[in-house]
Formats: structure tokens, C-alpha cells, sequence
């Protein structure tokens, strides 16, 4: 007799193939016991901890009490399927003992556990990644195609099954990511493609595993696919999880957006085609930070090599504190980046800082007339934005009036 214990992706038991547990109308507290003791298998578990991780006790007149019935009661199961013995141990798939006041449950040599083949297979591959990749290959794409979702997926909102659900999902993309690694250096790029597309369905939005998947599109000139997919992928992760592209991923975006032309010879014409600009070059120019940190170190360079210098802008939204909600804010700064790409010329460049802060770099502005930029800053935002609610304060100083230390925090 052969027994199999599934607990990734889903519950189930099969003995000789045959499913013991999908579909049945057995005990609710019995069948919860029993994924209980299968994930503390070999476990001292004492009857006030598995009453706690199981039960509320609000709900139990007497929690020992009802313990020891839905014990009873789980033992009877087994039984009936010929799982356990009648003592509770022996030569069965199951043993269930009470010793010292603990309870212990362990697996027989015929009972084989879903999660204890993936743990074996990924320790086992990690020690063959240097000596025998190939090796290292197979075992790494047994472990992924055990895991077949989250640990006990339907129990989402057990809290015992956290952490559990937490390791293993870390067990798993730890494995696709030396898996994808050893693929890479084989230069098996269609196999990373065809992994990550089973699962994707598991990690959604794990970004390592989609940096991957571009890398292996990329390899295959898969330049348009790779396009399409960074642009829904960073979308949905703005969306739902409220992040901004990495430096990775923006690093692999301007290795897309390259594309084919790396495969040609340019001449500056189709460089000077290219380089259009696309936004309005009468205006400044909005960026983000990481952008408007490389131009900021170009100006400091031209600064100390020529003598010219520039100027750093400060543009604080303000206002009384119980008007300063979220969305007002964010359309306040909206309002602001508009007037502030209006009113600065071409060649001065800003960012957002934070929800209530701008950044400017101004050059070629002389110190008199910062005053009469910020002024009219500060009147078209009190009409255009603030109207009675909200204001912005303006302020400007010299690259070199500038605390190092602050410098150094805008460049970091």
C-alpha cells in the first residue's frame, strides 16, 4: 500500500492512487487536526498549543475536552481507511501517539509528502549546481513541478499556516531563479520562457522571475513580446502594489527599447532621427529622480571645470494641516508640475522629491532674477491650484551655498 500526502496547491491524501479526502464530508475540526499534525509531523505538540493555533477558545465551553473528541474522532477516520492502527502506531502510513502530555504524529516508510520530496530535491540540486549542473537541472525542475501553489491553499487565513505558506513560496522562487540561472548559462532561453509561463500563475508579480523572463526574451530577440510585456507587468505592479520600476527593470527597459537598432550600424542621421525630442522644447523638462540625479552631476562637473554655476529650487506645498489630505495633494502636485513646466524655461529641469516637494535646476539664471521666477511661481499655483486652501513656498540657492551633505543626500 502506497499513500501520498498533497499539501501544496491544495489538500488531498491518495492511497494507491485513489483520493481519501477531496470531496469528503468528513469533520470540519477532524480534517483541520489532521493538516495540523501532517505539518508538525514528528513535533512534541502539547494540547494547549494545538487548541490555540486551531480553535478560539471564545468559541469552546471546553477546549480540552472538545481536543480530545475531534482526536477521537480523527483517529476513527484513519482507521476506517486502514491508516492507523488501532494502538495509534505501528507498521502504518500514520502514527499518532500521546507521551508526557504531548501529542506526536509521524508518516510511515510508505507514506511519501509532497513537501518533504520539494525540500530534498532543491538541497540536493543546490549541492550540485558547481559539480553536475545538468543534475542540478532535473532535480531543481522536479522540485518546480511539485509545487503546485500556495501550502494548503484553502486555508488562506489560518495564521498557523503563515509561515509555512511563506517558506515554501521562498523555496520556490529560489529554486526557478538557480533553475533560470543554470538554463541561462546553457543557453536554454526558451526553456526559462516556457517555466516562467506556469509560473507566473503561482508568483504574479515577483519581479526577479520577470526580470528573468525579459533576459530570455531579450536573448531571443524577442524584442516587441519583451516591450509588451514590461508595459503590462509595471502597470499592474503600480497598480496593485503601488511600485515604481526598479533600477533593474528600468535598466533592462532601455535594453528593450533598443531593440533591433543594436543589431545595425548607425550613422548620425538615424541617431539624429532617434533623438527627436518628444515633449515640448519650449518647456522644462520633467524627469525622474534617477534622471534628474545624472544631470544634476553633469552641471556640478561643468560648474567646478568652468566656473559656471547653477541653481538648486525647493517648491513646498503648504497649507492648513486638515487640508493637506492625500487627494488633494496629489492634485495639488499635478498643478504644480504643469505650472512649474509653464514657467521655467528650456534647459531647467525638476522632479518630485516627495507628495509635497519639487526639485528644480535652473542654469544660466542669474541670481537676481530667482526672485521673480519664484514669484510668479507662487501666483499662478495660489490661482490656478491653492485658492485660498494651499500655497507654495519657493526656495533657491547656489550650487555653491549648498551644504555638501545636503548635495549628498539628493545624490545618493
Amino acid at each position: 500500500m502506497s499513500v501520498e500526502v498533497f499539501t501544496l496547491g491544495g489538500w488531498d491524501i491518495q492511497k494507491d492512487g485513489r483520493s481519501l479526502f477531496t470531496g469528503n464530508r468528513r469533520s470540519h475540526k477532524s480534517l483541520e487536526l489532521l493538516k495540523y499534525f501532517m505539518a508538525n509531523r514528528g513535533k512534541r505538540l502539547s494540547p494547549d498549543n494545538i487548541v490555540e493555533n486551531l480553535w478560539d477558545d471564545a468559541d469552546l465551553v471546553d477546549s480540552k475536552n472538545t481536543l480530545r473528541t475531534q482526536i477521537f474522532r480523527l483517529r476513527q477516520i484513519l482507521q476506517e481507511e486502514k491508516l492507523l492502527d488501532k494502538n495509534g502506531s505501528g507498521d502504518t502510513p500514520f502514527s499518532l501517539v500521546f507521551d508526557s502530555g504531548f501529542y506526536i504524529f509521524n508518516v510511515g516508510k510508505d507514506c511519501t509528502v509532497d513537501t518533504d520530496a520539494f525540500e530534498r530535491n532543491i538541497k540536493e540540486a543546490d549541492l550540485k549546481q558547481l559539480d553536475d549542473p545538468n543534475l542540478a537541472i532535473r532535480l531543481y525542475e522536479q522540485a518546480v513541478h511539485l509545487y503546485k501553489g500556495a501550502f494548503l491553499a484553502e486555508s488562506p487565513n489560518c495564521e498557523w499556516t503563515f509561515p509555512l505558506h511563506t517558506h515554501y513560496d521562498r523555496l520556490y522562487v529560489q529554486s526557478l531563479l538557480r533553475l533560470f540561472k543554470l538554463l541561462k548559462a546553457q543557453g536554454r532561453h526558451s526553456e526559462i520562457v516556457e517555466y516562467f509561463e506556469q509560473a507566473v500563475c503561482h508568483e504574479p508579480l515577483e519581479e526577479s522571475l520577470h526580470l528573468c523572463f525579459l533576459e530570455a526574451l531579450l536573448a531571443q530577440n524577442e524584442y516587441s513580446v519583451a516591450l509588451s510585456h514590461y508595459n503590462y507587468i509595471t502597470e499592474r505592479m503600480c497598480r496593485e502594489l503601488s511600485v515604481k520600476p526598479s533600477s533593474a527593470m528600468k535598466s533592462i527597459y532601455r535594453r528593450i527599447t533598443a531593440g533591433e537598432q543594436n543589431v545595425h550600424r548607425a550613422d548620425l542621421s538615424d541617431l539624429s532621427k532617434n533623438f527627436t525630442q518628444c515633449d515640448d522644447p519650449e518647456g522644462a523638462l520633467y524627469c525622474d529622480l534617477e534622471y534628474f540625479r545624472i544631470i544634476y552631476n553633469l552641471e556640478e562637473r561643468r560648474r567646478i571645470r568652468g566656473g559656471r554655476n547653477a541653481f538648486l529650487g525647493l517648491a513646498t506645498i503648504s497649507g492648513a494641516g486638515n487640508e493637506l489630505f492625500p487627494g488633494r495633494i496629489e492634485a495639488a502636485c499635478q498643478g504644480l508640475k504643469q505650472i512649474l513646466e509653464d514657467s521655467l524655461r528650456r534647459g531647467d529641469v525638476f522632479t518630485q522629491w516627495n507628495q509635497y516637494q519639487m526639485i528644480l535646476l535652473l542654469t544660466d539664471t542669474k541670481q537676481e532674477g530667482l526672485m521673480l521666477i519664484g514669484s510668479r511661481i507662487q501666483k499662478r499655483f495660489d490661482t490656478q491650484v491653492g485658492k485660498g486652501f494651499l500655497t507654495v513656498i519657493m526656495e533657491f540657492k547656489s550650487f555653491s551655498d549648498i551644504p555638501s551633505h545636503y548635495l549628498e543626500q539628493i545624490n545618493r
